[in-house]
């Protein structure tokens, strides 16, 4: 699952720390309007926001969606975008996706792809163009799969994302928006070091930890969520900002609610070890 294409690791944190800055671009351009949208409204009281946030996760994963998931890693020479798209449903734990790795502004045609099927307990993926000829599935434990680099979701799972963001801290109600063809009541908030190390690899979180732990609230990590009237989430927004380098990871939720068509789970696909499953294009 190795590709020569090198995205930008957590364990460089120590170096990027000292060289903080929140005037880079990256991101969507989503990002940027919400973002300016925000600062002309009045925050809330951070306690009911963020109650309000966790009502909205643990609705949401009651729920069905369809999913655009968009991570960038920009600087340190690098600009990669990793797309991840298709269906799922949340309660019954089941969802197909189509995830791609090309450096960002490429054609599609250049995009590295990996299928993925989620099914109960069970994360089924294959490359469909791999350059040794093998293009059969393979199958590991869902819950045992493990992160690789800053915000990324372990096998591009998009609950895992839902989990980060419940875990958002100073959380704050910005005004209501329409996002993705509906009303939304947009909160903010940071992120701590725990929910950007979540389920790390042992050797990343470790050399990652105690620079991210010193910077406290200083850590340039933050959580942007909208709601619907209705308490489901429709995007997320996740941005860590060194200034010489950057990673944001904007999530859309679309179709909530309603029925999706998910892929069943191929025969013979080959058990791994979720400790051998590496590589930018799976978290």
């Amino acid at each position: 699952m190795r590709r020569s294409a090198t995205l930008i690791g957590i364990s460089a944190i120590a170096v990027l720390a000292s060289g903080c800055s929140s005037d880079s671009e990256g991101g969507q351009k989503a990002e940027g309007k919400e973002r300016t949208t925000s600062a002309a409204s009045s925050p809330a009281p951070a306690v009911d926001a963020g109650r309000d946030i966790q009502a909205a996760v643990d609705t949401t994963k009651q729920s069905t969606a369809r999913i655009d998931d968009r991570i960038r890693v920009t600087g340190m020479g690098q600009d990669f975008t990793t797309t991840v798209k298709g269906a799922f449903d949340m309660k019954a734990d089941r969802g197909s996706l189509k995830v791609s790795l090309a450096q960002t502004g490429t054609s599609s045609d250049a995009a590295v792809p990996l299928d993925e099927i989620f099914h109960g307990s069970t994360v089924y993926f294959r490359m469909p163009e791999e350059m040794n000829g093998d293009t059969g599935w393979r199958s590991t434990p869902r819950d045992e799969a493990e992160v690789h680099a800053m915000l990324r979701a372990p096998l591009n799972d998009p609950e895992f994302v839902l989990r980060q963001v419940s875990m958002a801290h100073s959380v704050t109600a910005a005004g209501e928006e329409k996002v993705n063809g509906v009303p939304a009541r947009h909160y903010t908030g940071k992120l701590n070091h725990k929910p950007l190390l979540l389920r790390m690899v042992k050797e990343r979180r470790e050399k990652a930890e105690e620079p991210m732990v010193k910077m406290g609230d200083g850590l340039p990590a933050t959580a942007d969520v909208w709601v619907t009237r209705d308490g489901l989430i429709t995007r997320v927004l996740l941005v860590c900002d060194f200034g010489s380098a950057k990673v944001s990871s904007t999530m859309n939720l679309t179709d909530l609610g309603k029925a999706v068509t998910v892929a069943s789970p191929p025969k013979g696909a080959q058990a791994v070890p979720a400790a051998s499953v590496d590589g930018p294009l799976v978290g």
